[in-house]
């Protein structure tokens, strides 16, 4: 694989790592990847995309995590990525919608990029590779000798 491609990988891959959920004051704009955490285990009751109307609900929930579809004053249309109770992750929820009542929210947390994590990461790594490059590169020469 040429050194530009990987390069391009590792790069997508430190920036892919470089998000973190941080509490927002106000429901954020549909689009928005969210984090819903609880007051308590509540039940949710979720729906399946266009033409997909079976419920499902699921009960002891404590956190819902996907992309905000709309909201109002007292509901949250999510569409789910997660469902997590106290002792795990509830499978096969993904693209589901489910209305969230926001009476029992006790936050919202928002995707955001992190820019200086992003910097500190991206040196890290510049300089462990660039030190690697160095050891090889002097190995090989001392070798020759």
């Amino acid at each position: 694989m040429p050194i530009v491609v990987r390069a391009l990988l590792i790069g997508a891959w430190i920036t892919a790592g470089c998000y973190a959920y941080r509490p927002v004051a106000q429901t954020p704009m549909p689009d928005a990847h969210v984090r819903v955490v609880f007051t308590s285990a509540t039940s949710v009751t979720t729906v399946g995309l266009a033409g997909d109307t079976v419920q499902h609900t699921y009960d002891g929930v404590l956190e819902a995590g996907g992309v905000i579809q709309a909201a109002s004053a007292d509901t949250i249309a999510l569409r789910l990525g997660e469902l997590r109770t106290a002792t795990a992750s509830i499978p096969s929820v993904a693209n589901q919608i489910a209305l969230l009542p926001t009476a029992r929210v006790a936050r919202i947390e928002q995707k955001r990029f992190q820019a200086g994590t992003t910097v500190l990461v991206s040196v890290a790594v510049s300089a462990l590779a660039l030190t690697a490059f160095v050891v090889l590169l002097t190995a090989a020469i001392f070798k020759g000798f």
